[in-house]
């Protein structure tokens, strides 16, 4: 069972999002990440069946090193413990932003109803 939320402090959070984000730089990681975006292509959908399981994988890895189970309950209590404490902090705002960013594309919204998806 993952360690109470009172021992995951403001500084593990600020940590474990640094870590995510150098874990996805990794270059196995990196690679896992680059070959399921390109698996996806600019497909919202595609990218959330190919892509999101990968990257949840790696932060899975990297929560538990933080008391959090490395399960799906695990990343809810994490993204949970976060959201909390980017209210208080704006470097954890900016990390998970940066986060945000990396597993999210971009969505271009062209008059006429079509989407054009440019992937990062």
């Amino acid at each position: 069972m993952a360690a109470p939320l009172q021992h995951f402090s403001l500084e593990n959070c600020k940590n474990a999002l640094s870590d995510i984000l150098g874990a996805f730089k990794e270059e196995e990681n990196f690679q896992r990440l680059e070959e399921a975006k390109i698996s996806a292509g600019n497909d919202m959908l595609r990218t959330m069946q190919i892509v999101f399981p990968v990257a949840t994988n790696i932060q899975m890895e990297v929560i538990e090193k933080y008391g959090f189970a490395p399960d799906g309950e695990g990343i809810i209590r994490f993204t949970q413990a976060v959201k909390m404490y980017e209210k208080q902090d704006e470097e954890i705002q900016q990390l998970n932003h940066t986060l945000k960013t990396c597993l999210i594309p971009t969505v271009t919204v062209i008059p006429g109803g079509r989407q054009q998806h440019n992937g990062s």
